[in-house]
């Protein structure tokens, strides 16, 4: 049986899962999140080469139709080194995300929130200009939001306290359209919405990303007819944690959930 592989520095790849649940509820994913080094927007480029290599390497034993890089950071930095090194379809979560928001916005004013490290790929903002003439793009490094988002400890007044710092920037340039970029920060969506306070297009480049899945195995004759097994989900991190963020966000009531050993 040939799975979708997703690929994550923690839990934040879900949200790309639960798309892909809905969308295509035949397919089958092997799941890995490398919680043991999360987050990665913090870490050099070269730690990050390292670490997601590390992950390619442990699917390998797994048969795949697909990879979705789940993680922005990743895809900023080194989709075209994933691609050349796959022999299936590499898809990133920034040009469907980038798509959608240029198509998204009425005033021709873009915000993307994302990590340290995506935002000075500056990735999101030459994408979404590529999709439309005249569009201007701001962005945001929110560096402590996907520690906060995967600990349990950290309660909702940090994480809108941060937010409120994050998103100030943006709301003074008045955007309209905000693009969720790192796929951790849907988890967070309500609190952003809830600190923005007003009317915005938030951007969730989960759907496009699925959406552009969906086409590509539709029209290569891939896409599952039968659901076939249950979905694997692997964590480099704390495995019983690890299963309750599965419980929690996603719909899969009694997750397969293992430890997956990257390292060389």
């Amino acid at each position: 049986m040939k799975r979708i592989a997703i690929i994550d520095s923690g839990s934040g790849g879900l949200t790309v899962a639960n798309e892909l649940f809905g969308r295509l509820p035949e397919e089958r994913i092997v799941y890995v999140g490398d919680h043991g080094n999360c987050p990665y927007g913090n870490k050099s480029p070269e730690e990050i080469k390292e670490l997601v290599f590390g992950v390619i390497r442990f699917l390998e034993q797994f048969e795949l139709k697909m990879l979705i890089v789940a993680c922005n950071t990743a895809s900023a930095l080194m989709l075209d080194e994933l691609k050349a090194r796959m022999d299936v379809p590499v898809i990133g979560v920034i040009e469907p995300g980038a798509e959608m928001a240029a198509n998204t916005t009425l005033n021709r004013r873009i915000g993307v929130i994302a990590t340290q490290r995506t935002v000075e790929s500056h990735m999101y903002r030459k994408t979404i200009r590529e999709n439309g003439d005249g569009l201007d793009v701001y962005e945001e490094a929110c560096p402590k939001l996907v520690s906060y988002l995967e600990d349990e400890e950290i309660g909702d007044n940090e994480i809108k306290s941060a937010l409120k710092e994050y998103l100030a920037p943006l709301r003074e340039q008045q955007v309209d359209t905000l693009v969720m970029g790192c796929t951790h920060y849907p988890l967070a969506e309500r609190q952003i919405r809830e600190v923005w306070g007003g009317d915005v297009h938030l951007v969730d480049p989960a759907r496009a990303t699925v959406s552009r899945a969906a086409d590509w195995l539709r029209e290569h004759g891939e896409l599952s007819t039968a659901a076939e097994g249950g979905h694997l989900f692997f964590t480099t991190g704390d495995v019983p944690d690890f299963e309750e963020k599965v419980k929690k966000w996603t719909p899969v009531s009694r997750p397969v959930v293992r430890y997956a050993e990257t390292g060389e």
